[in-house]
């Protein structure tokens, strides 16, 4: 049994690699959002969850997921909704969430996850208590908020500050539109969107997946 799983473990290691070295165009990418009750991924829970596919250079609006789920009635959503816009009352019929989760891992396997702020999104599938028996296998995560930070620490005249790295501040600076921030479905789209402007600004001579997943580490 050992020596078959080492086996298998190293097929997909391989395959992965294979992978890495393919033009980043011919991959099929995963823009995901996710609306919390907070910023601790193992004490606080999900409010909802969107995703949407792209395969460059198209967004495919219409296979786009949005969820909203049941919260447990000790939650206190005073504050939060002021932020995600999400109350008691439209949670209070939520959908199933460990089918929801179960459909992304899915759905992932395969893609490369797409977020703005790797460090929550990433965090929450991974150690949340709802993905406790998934495992969420992308091909990599590309991070739309590390990539543009990345881009500001090189240059010599640009202050970082977190006011310049929101969603919002760098779909500006592709010319992009303003949306309604905060709402996971609006904001997964606005992921999307702003991935393929970062994308499409890298230099062509170097356009395998290994190579842009890096410029967002």
């Amino acid at each position: 049994m050992g020596n078959l799983m080492s086996i298998n473990g190293l097929r997909k290691s391989w395959t992965k690699h294979r992978q890495l070295k393919r033009p980043w165009q011919a991959h099929t990418y995963i823009a995901i959002d996710i609306e919390t009750t907070g910023l601790d991924p193992i004490n606080d829970q999900i409010l909802s969850i969107a995703w949407v596919p792209v395969k460059p250079p198209m967004i495919l609006i219409g296979e786009a997921q949005y969820h909203e789920f049941c919260i447990g009635s000790d939650v206190d959503l005073q504050q939060s909704p002021t932020i995600h816009g999400l109350t008691k009352a439209q949670l209070s019929s939520g959908g199933d969430v460990k089918k929801v989760l179960k459909d992304l891992e899915d759905k992932l396997y395969g893609c490369v996850m797409v977020c703005h702020h790797r460090s929550l999104d990433w965090s929450y599938l991974r150690y949340n208590g709802l993905t406790k028996n998934l495992h969420f296998e992308p091909l990599g995560v590309f991070d739309t908020l590390s990539y543009e930070k990345n881009k500001m620490s090189f240059d010599n005249n640009c202050q970082l500050n977190n006011s310049r790295l929101t969603l919002s501040a760098c779909r500006s600076k592709y010319g992009l539109p303003n949306y309604t921030s905060h709402h996971a479905l609006d904001d997964a789209i606005a992921c999307a969107e702003l991935f393929l402007a970062q994308a499409t600004k890298i230099k062509p001579f170097n356009e395998k997946l290994g190579f842009l997943l890096k410029q967002s580490r």
